[in-house]
Parts: C-alpha cells; sequence; structure tokens
C-alpha cells in the first residue's frame, strides 16, 4: 500500500465508498482523504492499496471502518492489511543527473524510439504536431484529431505548448483553465494531460533549481480554485501529480529520462504509463513531454529531417 494511504487509514478512522468501478473501489475517509482498493497488477500511487483477490462490488456511499490493520467493508468484507508493504514513489539520485542540454536531443529520440512501436490513443496522437511546434518548423494548420474532444482540446494544448517554450508559466495557467474537466471517463484526459505536465514541472523544477522561471507559486491556488470542475477523483490526482506524487510508471520514466540512462528505459517505462486505463496513461504521457519543453532553449537547433504531424518525412 502507498505510504498515504497507510497513514490516512489509522485504527479508528472510517469513511464511506465514493466509487465503485473498473476493478477498483474509490474509498474517502471522514477526514476527506481519498484511498483506493485495487488488483495486484495495478500501478502503486501513494493512495493505493492493492489486493490479492477481486473485490466484490461495493455500493456507493456505504461505510467502512479501520480496526487495526484491517478495513471492514459494509457487506461484512473484512480486508487484513497487518504485513502489506509500504511504497514510496523513488527519489532521483542528486549524482546521476543530466545536463539540462541534454534534454532537448534525448526527448526527441524517447519519441522517435516509442512512437515506431506505439500507436498513440486520444490526447496521445498530439505528440507528433507538439514536436513538430518545438522544433520550429511550420505550424501543424494540416493537423485535425478525429473525435470531437480531442479536436476541442488541441488548441488549447497547442497554446500551452507555445507558453511552454517561451518558459511563460503563467500562460500556461491561462490556457490551462479550459481543460480541467474537459473528456470523458473517471479522469477527463484535460485533467490527466495537465497532470503529466504539473508533475514535469515539479521535477524540472527541484532537480534544475537554478531555472526561476519554473517556479509557480500560485499553482496550488489555482488547482484549488478549479475543483468544482472536475470530480473529486480526479481533483485529488492532479493535486497529487501537481506536488509530485505520481503513479509508480510516470515516477519512473521522470526517474529514467532524466538520469543518465539509455533512452530504452525510458522507452519502457512510458509503455507501462500508457497501460493505465484506456487513454488515461496516454494523457499523461503527453502531458510529461510537453512539460519537458519548459527548458528547451529560445535557441533550439536539432539537424535532422523535417517532422510532420503524421511522422517524420525525409
Amino acid at each position: 500500500m502507498g505510504a498515504a494511504a497507510r497513514g490516512w487509514l489509522s485504527n479508528g478512522q472510517g469513511g464511506k465508498v465514493l466509487a465503485s468501478v473498473n476493478h477498483a473501489t474509490y474509498l474517502l475517509t471522514d477526514a476527506g482523504d481519498l484511498v483506493w482498493l485495487a488488483p495486484a497488477q495495478s500501478p502503486l500511487h501513494r493512495r493505493c492499496i492493492r489486493v490479492s483477490s477481486p473485490l466484490p462490488r461495493s455500493v456507493n456511499g456505504s461505510v467502512f471502518a479501520v480496526k487495526g490493520r484491517s478495513i471492514e467493508l459494509e457487506t461484512g468484507l473484512t480486508l487484513d492489511f497487518h504485513v502489506s508493504k509500504i511504497w514510496t514513489s523513488p527519489a532521483i539520485p542528486a549524482g546521476d543527473i543530466i545536463d539540462i542540454r541534454q534534454v532537448p536531443d534525448k526527448l526527441l529520440e524517447l519519441v522517435n524510439q516509442f512512437l515506431a512501436k506505439k500507436m498513440p490513443v486520444g490526447v496521445g496522437s498530439f505528440i507528433r504536431p507538439i514536436l513538430q511546434i518545438a522544433l520550429k518548423q511550420a505550424s501543424p494548420a494540416s493537423f485535425q484529431p478525429e473525435d470531437i474532444l480531442t479536436r476541442a482540446a488541441w488548441p488549447i494544448v497547442e497554446e500551452i505548448v507555445k507558453a511552454c517554450l517561451s518558459h511563460d508559466l503563467p500562460a500556461v495557467l491561462r490556457h490551462a483553465e479550459a481543460l480541467i474537466g474537459l473528456g470523458e471517463g473517471l479522469t477527463p484526459s484535460g485533467d490527466d494531460f495537465l497532470g503529466g505536465l504539473f508533475f514535469a514541472r515539479f521535477l524540472l523544477s527541484s532537480i534544475y533549481p537554478t531555472l526561476d522561471y519554473l517556479e509557480l507559486d500560485q499553482l496550488p491556488g489555482w488547482i484549488d480554485a478549479v475543483e468544482s470542475r472536475t470530480n473529486l477523483i480526479s481533483f485529488a490526482l492532479l493535486k497529487d501529480n501537481a506536488a509530485g506524487h505520481a503513479l509508480e510508471p510516470m515516477n519512473c520514466l521522470g526517474l529514467a529520462f532524466l538520469t543518465n540512462q539509455p533512452v530504452g528505459r525510458s522507452s519502457s517505462a512510458a509503455s507501462d504509463l500508457i497501460k493505465v486505463g484506456h487513454s488515461t496513461g496516454w494523457s499523461l504521457l503527453t502531458g510529461f513531454l510537453v512539460g519537458m519543453l519548459l527548458v528547451f532553449p529560445d535557441d533550439l537547433c536539432i539537424p535532422g529531417p523535417q517532422y510532420e504531424a503524421t511522422g517524420f518525412v525525409s
């Protein structure tokens, strides 16, 4: 179980079932903390508690209680976590961080390697035109997302990309507001994209503290202000991502990408990330890649073939 989940579910605590969907049961404690129970193969997170056996579906609003290190659900099921291991997100070793000037080349190498094997889904279809903008090639005017939701999101994401390349975080927030709650599912794709972006900003700000423009003191207040525009589960995850608390595969991606590890490690972590949900992982990945544009230099010049929205061409 995640370290935060263990702390929130202490003896004598209680709460209710917020939602029971997609093989996971989301618990809301009386103190307002969100925790979820999920199958053993689920990605780790500070709020996640893995269970070895499938859970019967719980009724939304039903209550639970914590006694010792066990959770008693209203259905009569008791989950014993006395021997559970505690998971905490890995820290990036200070002595193994890549030179910030390596970020653009490594990002392009990662995307080339990754998209050679994977077909993007949802917001993931933005990755190629995003790189076209980052390489200061012609604007991908011909790019037209297939479905109505991604079509609505693309102009907003395009402005966010430009703001990241200009190192203008206040502008990022101005445009980002329109993405909150945009999309279907438990965690809307707009929220997931921003979660990936804000997590990337957190990592970059922590690792390269001399880059003052990465500071964004108003971000926590901004996130609190948009709470009513999305659901509680998505809001909690967005807030966590912004504070550096991500799903395990995104932690692994950040660790592999920003340290002196081969690009294959980053590609492997990205492959694990896109397995989250139908398109959630792709949205998180796309946001993470856009966040890395925050450290692209203004005078970026990478020789090579032209890059179109559909891929590289000679």
